[in-house]
């Protein structure tokens, strides 16, 4: 008989040949985006509209949007509400995509919703129509499992975009949330961030609620036309004066959380629920996280310029010197990222992710956008990248891992294997 793990692993793999049956372009064309609420609507009548039965907080933006859902499902949880949360991508495993409560949702309740969802997909396919992605699919999985787990609330955080992203298939949520707006899946949503702001600004619905943290007054305008045409009250926070939650966060994140704070008033979570958070705030894995001290080891998830901007500023407060480990998707902009990066470490090792939903940049290509100076080795197997880091280090030089949250995610089994992360249903389980 299979334990705990080896079922869920066995019915990972199941679910992913599931969403092997779309085409696989569904994802990366922009002419297909259009395509994916039809399809995530059609599925979702069949499960039973899940999606119409919970109160949704749903999140886009370019950086911050999964910290400001964590922290938003916290308040929740904290104010007593069952509240599970979908958040994208996943870091080690598939099942912290679903947080349930104080924990992720518990994995034989992942199983049994994948079995039950199975069933139902097996027949949505019989009568002729288009198979869902990945992504689609997991979003319908969310909604179907977090409303048979008895949730009253969920938090939904945008894929990619917002105007045709699968999350967008919900009716007027309770609260939408717009984090910011930079550059980023230019090849979906545009080259300008005019085109950027108006494809987030379609999770704006008739008659909702808006809270955005974005500052600029030409993109804030963005906004305020989606919120006129569709009568949506739209409130702008801007970054808080002084910091609410421990310095350690981030600066950046004293923004995320106001957002969330003004969110959680709007919604009525008792001050008593929001300031335990505020002193406790947990955050997600691969958050600019301290993995070990000698040396010292830190994964960090940053994906794009703007999120690389907050890296550097976040390494500059190390007061050590750095040897860079880097790895990133094909489709990122990773040049500009390595720019940003190059000034503030020692040396740099190139890798790569080895999941086969997204593509890996090579590493031998990305050696070549670094000085030769600073260059310290391309390596396929990123466990190689770390081992040779360790090995060339100086005693006082920190080691970062940066570029990819697919890449953070897969190291961080080095510390935290997957098998602990199902069976204890946390993503930080004892060491």
């Amino acid at each position: 008989m299979l334990n705990l793990f080896e079922q869920y692993k066995q019915t990972y793999k199941s679910f992913l040949s599931l969403a092997n049956l779309c085409d696989k372009n569904y994802s990366d064309s922009k002419a297909e985006l259009r395509n994916s609420l039809k399809r995530t609507e059609d599925f979702l009548t069949a499960l039973g509209s899940p999606h119409k039965k919970l109160k949704i907080i749903h999140i886009a933006g370019t950086s911050g949007k999964g910290s400001v859902a964590y922290a938003m499902h916290q308040m929740l949880s904290a104010d007593k509400k069952k509240v599970g949360t979908y958040l994208s991508p996943h870091t080690t495993t598939f099942l912290e995509r679903f947080q349930f409560g104080n924990n992720l949702l518990p994995a034989k309740d992942l199983i049994d919703n994948i079995e039950k969802l199975t069933k139902v997909y097996e027949k949505f396919l019989q009568g002729n129509n288009t198979p869902l992605s990945f992504f689609e699919l997991s979003t319908c999985l969310a909604l179907f499992a977090f409303q048979n787990a008895g949730a009253k609330w969920c938090v939904l955080e945008a894929g990619c975009g917002g105007r045709w992203d699968a999350t967008n298939v919900i009716p007027t949520p309770e609260v939408a949330i717009i984090t910011n707006i930079d550059k980023d899946h230019t090849e979906l949503l545009g080259d300008t961030l005019a085109k950027i702001a108006y494809e987030k600004a379609g999770i704006i619905k008739k008659d909702g609620i808006v809270f955005c943290g974005e500052t600029r007054p030409k993109i804030r305008k963005v906004f305020m036309d989606e919120a006129i045409k569709n009568n949506s009250a739209l409130f702008f926070i801007n970054p808080p004066i002084e910091n609410l939650i421990n310095v350690e966060h981030g600066e950046h994140q004293q923004h995320n959380i106001s957002l969330a704070i003004a969110v959680a008033k709007e919604i009525q979570i008792s001050d008593s629920a929001i300031e335990s958070v505020l002193k406790n705030l947990k955050r997600l894995p691969c958050r600019f996280e301290t993995m070990q001290k000698s040396p010292i080891i830190i994964l960090d998830g940053a994906h794009s310029p703007a999120k690389i901007a907050t890296t550097v500023k976040r390494l500059k407060t190390l007061n050590k010197p750095v040897h860079l480990i880097f790895g990133c998707a094909a489709n990122k902009d990773a040049s500009t990222m390595l720019d940003l990066l190059i000034p503030h470490v020692t040396k740099i090792t190139t890798t790569r992710f080895e999941m086969d939903q997204r593509k890996a940049s090579n590493p031998a290509q990305l050696l070549k956008l670094i000085p030769k100076a600073k260059q310290s080795g391309a390596f396929l197997d990123h466990a190689d990248a770390l081992a040779h880091a360790k090995k060339t280090i100086k005693n006082d030089e920190a080691i970062i891992i940066t570029g990819s949250l697919f890449l953070s995610g897969e190291m961080r089994t080095q510390w935290i294997d997957e098998e602990k992360i199902i069976k204890s249903n946390l993503s930080y389980p004892q060491h």
